[in-house]
C-alpha cells in the first residue's frame, strides 16, 4: 500500500483512489501495535468496489502521538470520526480489530451520524477481572521499559506457533518490533484497562453491525461477541472456525466472505432508511 498523506492532526492513512463518487465508503482500523498494512488482504478483495481507506491509528505506523500520553477510548473515536468527517465527507462503513474493534463501537455510540455501519473483529465485552489484571500487568510492564522484547508473547497467542501461518506472524512481529514504542505502550495501557461498551451504550447503535472473532481466541471469544449480539438492536455474529486473535489474516477468504455479506446489508440498510 502507498500512503496519500497526513491530515492536520498527524493521522496517516491510505486511500484507494476509487473514482466511483457512489461508491460506499469503508473505513479499516487496526489493533493494538499493529498498522494499516494488517488489513492488506482486505483492501486486496474489496478495493474495486468499494472506496477503502486504512488508517494508521495514533502512535502507529506513519501517523504521530497524540499530544496526551494518558489516552483514552474517547481520544481515539474523536481521531476516526474527524478523519470521516474532513477526508470523506459523509458517513462511513467502518471496520476495525481489537482495540480498533472497541474504537469504532465507541465511535457508533458517540458519533452515530458519521457510521454507515459497524464490524467489530475480536473486540472485548465484560473482560473478566484475572483476564484483565493480566493485560494491565503487561501494559505497566511496557511503560516502565520501552526496551524490552515486545513481540515473542503477543506472537505466542496470537498464532500459537503454528506454522502455517509463519508468514502472517512475521509481519506482525516485523510491525511490533519497528513500531513506535512509546505509542505502543501507551495504547496498551488504555486498551487494558477497558472491560467493554456498556450494555446501555450498545443499545444505542441502531446501524447494522458484524461481531466476528475466532472459534479459538481466548481473549475476545465468541462468547463475548454471542453475548453483544444479543444485546445490539440490529447485529450479526459471525465465529471463524479454527482462527485465533489475527483471523482477517490467517483466515482471509472467510472474513472477506463475511465482510461482504455485511457491506451490502449496510447498503441496504441505507437505502431502506434514506
Amino acid at each position: 500500500m502507498e500512503w496519500s498523506r497526513k491530515i492536520s492532526n498527524g493521522i496517516a492513512y491510505y486511500h484507494n483512489e476509487n473514482k466511483n463518487d457512489k461508491a460506499t465508503p469503508v473505513v479499516f482500523v487496526h489493533g493494538v501495535g499493529l498498522r494499516a498494512e494488517s488489513w492488506y488482504q482486505q483492501v486486496s478483495a474489496f478495493d474495486g468496489q468499494y472506496r477503502c481507506y486504512v488508517i494508521d491509528m495514533p502512535g502507529h505506523g506513519e501517523s504521530d502521538l497524540l499530544p496526551n500520553p494518558a489516552l483514552t477510548l474517547s481520544d481515539f473515536t474523536e481521531v476516526l470520526s474527524t478523519f470521516i468527517n474532513s477526508v470523506i465527507g459523509k458517513p462511513a462503513i467502518i471496520v476495525g480489530h481489537s482495540l480498533g474493534a472497541m474504537t469504532t463501537l465507541q465511535t457508533a455510540v458517540s458519533y452515530p451520524e458519521v457510521v454507515r455501519g459497524v464490524a467489530a473483529f475480536n473486540a472485548i465485552y465484560d473482560r473478566p477481572d484475572n483476564a484483565a489484571q493480566n493485560v494491565q500487568n503487561r501494559a505497566e510492564s511496557l511503560l516502565n521499559d520501552l526496551d524490552q522484547n515486545v513481540t515473542d508473547q503477543p506472537i505466542a497467542r496470537w498464532f500459537d506457533g503454528d506454522s502455517q501461518y509463519r508468514h502472517e506472524a512475521e509481519l506482525c512481529r516485523l510491525w511490533l518490533d519497528t513500531g513506535n514504542r512509546l505509542g505502543y505502550a501507551q495504547a496498551y495501557q488504555m486498551f487494558a484497562h477497558l472491560r467493554g461498551i456498556a450494555a446501555a451504550d450498545l443499545q444505542t447503535i441502531s446501524a447494522p453491525t458484524l461481531l466476528l472473532t475466532g472459534e479459538m481466541d481466548v481473549n475476545s471469544s465468541p462468547k463475548m461477541s454471542l453475548t453483544m449480539a444479543n444485546i445490539l438492536p440490529n447485529a450479526n455474529t459471525v465465529i471463524v472456525p479454527e482462527a485465533r486473535h489475527m483471523a482477517q489474516m490467517t483466515h482471509a477468504n472467510a472474513v472477506n466472505a463475511a465482510l461482504a455479506r455485511f457491506f451490502i446489508q449496510c447498503e441496504s440498510h441505507s437505502t431502506v432508511n434514506t
